[in-house]
C-alpha cells in the first residue's frame, strides 16, 4: 500500500534536511549557534515523530461507485449512499439476511397496517441537527413525492410524529416491514432550507462528503457527531474506473487499498499476489432484460431462441472463473423461495440446435438464404445494449452474437459506457435487448423483486412487462403473512415469468471485496447494501 505509507518517507527526507542544515551552520557559525540550531532540529524532529500519520483508504470499483448525485431521493442514489457509509436506515440486514434495529430502536404493530416505530435516541444528522421522528417523516415525505419506487417499497397512508416516536397507518397489511425498512430508499437524511440535496445532504453515516464528481468519485471524511462508534479512518476516497485493467493495475500499483466488486479477470489475477478476498454468496442475479414493446421481442420464439443461446455453464465457469453459478430459474437458489426445484424449465441447455428448430417451428424461416431468418416479411435483427463496465457482460454478448447468428438470428452489439437502470434511460435508448444486474432480494423478502420489476405498472418493470396472474399473485403476496405460503407464491410466480421470458435469468454472483493486508472492516454484504463501515480501518 504505497500511498498510505508516503508520510513515513517524507518525515524521514524531512529530519535528514533539518540535520544536514544544521551541520552546515555549525561550519560557519560559532559553536552557540550550532547547538542552538541542533536542538531547533531535535525539536522539529520529535514534534513531526510525535503527529500521528493520516489515515486514508483509496478504493476501486467499475460498477459500485456511480452516484449520479448525492440526493437519497433520486433515482437509485440511496443505495450508492448507503454503501459509501453515508446514510442509514431505521432497520438493517444482517448477514444471514434477518433485519435488526439500526436507526430505530423498536416497531410494534398488531394488525399489520398500523405501527409505531421508537427513534433511537441521540443520533444527530452530519450537521449536528438531532434526528427524531419529525426529521424521519419529512425524509420520507419528500422521497415519496421525488422517487415513484417510494409507494412500491412501502405504501403509507398517514404517518404521525411525537418526539421519538413515529406512527404509520400503511395502505394493505405489510407482512415483514422489517425487512422493507431496510431498503436504501428509506435511508434518513435531514430536509430543511437551503440544502444542495443534489451535491451535499447531510445524513447519520460515520462519513460524509467533502468532494463529489458525479459518476467519477468521492471524497469523504468522518462525520465528527457519528451516534455509533468513532470512525478510524480520516479520509477515504472511493473513484470509479471505466475498465478492469486501468483498476487491476491502480491496485498492483499501490495507488489504492482494495476493490469493490471485482471482476472475474481481477480477482484471477490478483489472487497470485498478497491481497485479502472477502466473499458471501448474494440473491444477485445477471440476466437479460427483454423490450416487450418491440414487435420482435413480443415473438414467444425469439425470446426463447435467445435463452438456448445463452451458454450459463461457460459464463459461470470461464468467464466469471467460478465467481457464479449458472441459473436457469429465476431466483436464486440460496433463497428458500429460489432454484428451479418444482418447476418446469422450458430451456434446461445451451443449444443452437434446439433455438434454430424452435423458430423453425414456429414458421420464421429464412426466406432469402440470406443466413437470417424473416419474421413478418422482416430480417430478425435484434440490439443488445451493453455497459463496458461490465467486463463479463462484452464477452458473454460476442458468444451470445455468434451463436444466434448459427441459429439464423442476427445479434448488434451496442456498447454504452452507462448503466441502464431507469425508466428515462431505457426510453431514450429504446433497445430491444439490455443486460442487467440486480440483487433480487436484499433484505430476504420473496415479494422485493417481484414488486418492482413484475408488476405491471412497476418503476422498475423497464420492459413493460404485464400479465394479470403475476400481478394477482403479486397482491396476494403483499398480504400473506406465512412464510411458507409467501415463498410458494414466490414460486408461482418465477413459472410465469419461466414461460413468459420477459427476463433471462443467467447467472447468480458473489458480492466480494479484494484489499491490501493492511485494510479491515470493509463489507461484502449478502444485501450488498454496505461497503464502508465505522470500522474501515487501514493499518
Amino acid at each position: 500500500m504505497k500511498k498510505r505509507h508516503s508520510w513515513k518517507r517524507k518525515l524521514v527526507a524531512g529530519v535528514c534536511a533539518v540535520a544536514l542544515a544544521a551541520g552546515m551552520t555549525g561550519c560557519s557559525a560559532s559553536d552557540t549557534q550550532g547547538e542552538e540550531s541542533a536542538a531547533n532540529s531535535s525539536t522539529a524532529a520529535n514534534d513531526a515523530a510525535a503527529t500521528p500519520a493520516t489515515k486514508e483508504l483509496h478504493t476501486g470499483s467499475t460498477t459500485y461507485f456511480y452516484a449520479e448525485s448525492m440526493d437519497p431521493a433520486a433515482d437509485w442514489d440511496s443505495w450508492y449512499l448507503c454503501y459509501y457509509g453515508i446514510a442509514e436506515t431505521l432497520f438493517k440486514v444482517s448477514d444471514d439476511l434477518t433485519a435488526e434495529p439500526w436507526l430505530a430502536e423498536s416497531i410494534e404493530g398488531d394488525d399489520g397496517q398500523h405501527w409505531t416505530l421508537k427513534i433511537r435516541e441521540g443520533v444527530t444528522f452530519s450537521n449536528g441537527e438531532p434526528v427524531d421522528a419529525a426529521a424521519v417523516k419529512a425524509a420520507w415525505e419528500r422521497t415519496y413525492t421525488e422517487n415513484s419506487r417510494g409507494a412500491e417499497t412501502l405504501a403509507i397512508d398517514e404517518m404521525t410524529a411525537d418526539g421519538q416516536t413515529l406512527s404509520l397507518v400503511t395502505s394493505e397489511k405489510v407482512p415483514g416491514i422489517e425487512n422493507i425498512l431496510c431498503d436504501p430508499l428509506l435511508c434518513v437524511y435531514y430536509v430543511g432550507d437551503g440544502i444542495d440535496y443534489a451535491n451535499d445532504t447531510p445524513c447519520t453515516g460515520p462519513y460524509k462528503k467533502v468532494e463529489f464528481v458525479a459518476e467519477d468519485h468521492i471524497v469523504m471524511e468522518p462525520n465528527e457527531t457519528y451516534w455509533d462508534g468513532t470512525p478510524k479512518l480520516d479520509r477515504v476516497t472511493l473513484t470509479s474506473f471505466t475498465d478492469d485493467n486501468t483498476l487491476t493495475m491502480a491496485m498492483q500499483n499501490g495507488e489504492i487499498d482494495a476493490i469493490a466488486m471485482p471482476s472475474a479477470s481481477a480477482r484471477a489475477t490478483l489472487a497470485q499476489g498478497d491481497y485479502q478476498v472477502f466473499s458471501r454468496t448474494t440473491s444477485r442475479a445477471d440476466f437479460i432484460r427483454m423490450n416487450m414493446q418491440h414487435e420482435v421481442i413480443q415473438n414467444d420464439a425469439v425470446r426463447t431462441a435467445v435463452a438456448y443461446c445463452i451458454d450459463r455453464d461457460g459464463y459461470a465457469k470461464v468467464i466469471c472463473q467460478d465467481s457464479s453459478v449458472p441459473s436457469w430459474g429465476v431466483y436464486s437458489a440460496t433463497l428458500p423461495f429460489g432454484g428451479t426445484e418444482g418447476l418446469k424449465v422450458n430451456v434446461s441447455e445451451c443449444s443452437v440446435e434446439a433455438a434454430a428448430q424452435t423458430l423453425e417451428d414456429a414458421g420464421i424461416t429464412d426466406g432469402d438464404g440470406d443466413g437470417v431468418r424473416e419474421l413478418n416479411g422482416k430480417p430478425i435483427e435484434i440490439n443488445l445494449y451493453t455497459c463496458t463496465n461490465y467486463e463479463r457482460f462484452t464477452q458473454l454478448a460476442d458468444d451470445m452474437q455468434s451463436k444466434l447468428g448459427q441459429a439464423g438470428i442476427k445479434l448488434n452489439i451496442v456498447p454504452i459506457d452507462y448503466f441502464i437502470e431507469d425508466a428515462e434511460t431505457f426510453a431514450k435508448d429504446d433497445p430491444d435487448m439490455v443486460f442487467n444486474s440486480m440483487a433480487m432480494a436484499p433484505t430476504g423478502d420473496a415479494a422485493y423483486f417481484a414488486k418492482q420489476c413484475f408488476a405491471t405498472d412497476a418503476s422498475s418493470n423497464l420492459g413493460k412487462y404485464s400479465n394479470p396472474q403475476v400481478d394477482a399473485l403479486i397482491d396476494q403476496l403483499n398480504a400473506t403473512y406465512d412464510i411458507d405460503e409467501r415463498n410458494e407464491l414466490a414460486r408461482q410466480i418465477a413459472q410465469i415469468v419461466l414461460d413468459d421470458v420477459p427476463c433471462i435469468f443467467f447467472a447468480n454472483t458473489d458480492a466480494s471485496v479484494i484489499a491490501d493486508p493492511g485494510v479491515s472492516g470493509l463489507d461484502a454484504s449478502p444485501s450488498e447494501y454496505y461497503f464502508v463501515t465505522v470500522d474501515a480501518d487501514v493499518a
